[in-house]
């Protein structure tokens, strides 16, 4: 009886071993599947990254340029005003100044 009960027992951890190596390939067959997918999304993440950055960078190019320009505008009103309007000119400047003074006492 113990031929028979030591031949079955080790049936039964060959088989268990196998078992186990059939487990294992299926776990190392999802884990690789799983790093797959997360390459690719991650991949698509950083492609969209890139896009959002690029269009950014364009808006706040084309925001400095706008406000490049409203400066320039508003620089070549004051110096048409100034031009027209000198003796204005200076008494707005010295109210503006006075002004500047009573809120910084304060």
């Amino acid at each position: 009886m113990t031929n028979t009960s030591s031949l079955t027992d080790q049936k039964l951890t060959g088989d268990s071993t196998v078992s186990k190596a059939t487990t294992t390939a299926k776990a190392a067959a999802a884990a690789h599947s799983a790093v797959d997918i997360a390459a690719a999304n991650l991949e698509k993440a950083e492609q969209a990254l890139r896009e959002a950055r690029a269009a950014a960078g364009e808006t706040a190019g084309d925001a400095a340029r706008e406000a490049q320009r409203y400066s320039e505008e508003a620089v070549s009103s004051v110096k048409s005003y100034v031009h027209e309007k000198p003796l204005q000119s200076v008494g707005i400047a010295l109210a503006a100044g006075y002004l500047l003074a009573v809120i910084m006492r304060r």
